[in-house]
């Protein structure tokens, strides 16, 4: 064997002990050109590379159009590379290590007998879900699109809805073993840069051996991971990403996770939608407002409900008295008891319907709901007002838009419930005194989690005008204070004369 050949042949030997994907690592020996030719072999994984792509623009072209001597060609590599191989994204590579990390990604690299260098050609390919409806986060008005598990899908998405040459990405591998490709993206010339190092010093600190998600990162980097709250908002929705990048936010993306991360976040974020803005100013203040009224109602409703109960009973109505006493006749459990059981019956039957399939475990929850709640009731386990204080309390978890929030609010009013049946409106007072409190000691990467600011008047409660909205929030910390300006003068109408 020539010394040329033994380098060809301890290339593939090295790089077989890098990816060491025997089963899986494709190696294809062919002669290059017709002309004298040279040996070469082609190296990608099976099922991470798009064969058609290999076969069409690489070992066509280079074992049937190349009619040059090629010994007499100095760079071989670069010469073949530019003449011959007709994928856009290829480029030489002089470090064996990357040549590996390439193939792990779905690139495939091309070695060439007597050449020291390798020739490396995107061909990324295999099976992934296309771009299609998003479906946690419907919406009846706006984009039909959501992100999907390719990472390079994913930041297109978004290059397509911001053009700004401020939009920066910065690129992360993450996971000592999983070695999963994760990306920062924010706009430049808006965003806080001592909370951008502050979140870039955080994930380059991340030693850990699987990411499998957005999820996982930010529980590696959040400052409180004992809180009740999230601290950074979770979507499929690319439109909500560009609005929260436009506010100065950063946005987290993992490959092969369909779900991007915004932080720094606060509390009144995680009750508003994208649609918000994309219905009337009137509309979508009145649907702001029910959301809070449902947060409200899941924290105190059962709590009041067993406070008046069980120690104010004078401060019920007598026609009310009446027909409560009348519905817990022959009642065993005490009404503590049956909001209890009745409330963790639904987070079973919630909890079911999840792990099942979709149309499976809707049926499940309705269904499983009636039968129980039936049965309940003629039981005597329950009284007809505890099913409906349990049954308005779990519609209202329904307005909650972010799942997140939802489960932890329906977990203080646990607390709260405790605290009712012990101490009655006092423990109740005090649970939400404690909540408040707590709220107002939260910050999300130094961005207070519950604030209060002129600024925020007019997004966080309720939805003001889009025209009256010139200025960005300064709840996160922003370079862009002014995001639109005065227009509305234009459209007066004159007056004659």
């Amino acid at each position: 064997m020539s010394d040329t050949e033994n380098i060809l042949q301890q290339n593939i030997d090295k790089i077989k002990s890098l990816v060491k994907s025997n089963n899986s690592l494709i190696i294809k020996s062919f002669d290059i050109g017709k002309k004298s030719p040279v040996e070469g072999s082609i190296l990608y994984i099976n099922g991470l590379s798009n064969k058609e792509l290999i076969d069409r623009d690489i070992l066509k072209p280079l074992m049937l159009y190349v009619k040059e001597d090629l010994s007499t060609i100095q760079n071989l590599e670069q010469f073949l590379n530019k003449k011959y191989i007709t994928i856009s994204n290829s480029y030489i590579e002089t470090d064996i290590n990357r040549v590996s990390e390439a193939i792990k990604r779905g690139k495939s690299v091309l070695l060439i007998q007597g050449c020291n260098n390798f020739i490396i050609i995107d061909t990324t390919g295999g099976e992934y879900r296309t771009i299609s409806d998003p479906e946690n986060e419907t919406a009846v008005r706006g984009p039909r699109d959501s992100f999907v598990e390719k990472l390079e899908s994913n930041i297109s998405v978004m290059k397509r809805r911001i053009k700004d040459k401020n939009l920066m990405i910065e690129s992360f591998t993450l996971g000592r073993r999983s070695q999963t490709d994760t990306v920062l993206m924010y706009i430049d010339d808006i965003v806080d840069k001592k909370i951008l190092e502050e979140i870039r010093n955080r994930i380059s600190s991340i030693d850990i051996d699987n990411i499998q998600g957005t999820s996982i990162v930010d529980q590696c980097i959040e400052k409180h991971p004992f809180s009740f709250f999230p601290q950074t908002i979770a979507t499929e929705r690319p439109d909500k990403v560009q609005a929260k990048l436009m506010e100065g936010k950063i946005a987290l993306i993992v490959d092969e996770n369909p779900f991007v991360s915004t932080f720094p976040t606060t509390f009144f974020e995680f009750f508003q939608t994208v649609e918000d803005y994309y219905f009337r100013t009137i509309v979508s203040s009145f649907t702001r407002l029910v959301r809070y009224l449902a947060a409200f109602i899941i924290l105190s409703l059962p709590s009041i409900y067993i406070t008046l109960i069980k120690f104010n009973a004078e401060l019920i109505p007598s026609e009310f008295i009446k027909s409560i006493v009348e519905s817990r006749k022959g009642i065993v459990l005490t009404p503590f008891m049956s909001i209890l059981s009745m409330n963790l019956i639904v987070e079973f039957l919630r909890e079911g319907g999840l792990r099942l399939p979709g149309k499976i475990g809707q049926t499940l929850s309705v269904v499983g709901g009636i039968i129980i709640g039936d049965a309940a009731l003629k039981a005597k386990i329950v009284s007809s007002l505890t099913l409906l204080i349990v049954g308005t309390t779990t519609v209202a978890t329904f307005l909650i838009p972010n799942y997140e929030m939802a489960l932890s609010i329906r977990l203080i009013g646990f607390i709260n419930l405790i605290m009712s049946n012990w101490l009655g409106m006092l423990g109740l007072t005090i649970s939400l005194f404690f909540l408040l409190a707590y709220l107002c000691s939260l910050d999300s990467y130094g961005v207070p989690y519950l604030t209060f600011k002129k600024s925020n008047e007019k997004t966080a409660i309720i939805r003001a005008p889009i025209w009256m909205l010139k200025n960005n929030s300064d709840t996160t910390p922003n370079n862009n204070p002014v995001r639109q300006g005065s227009y509305r003068w234009k459209f007066r109408r004159k007056k004659n004369g």
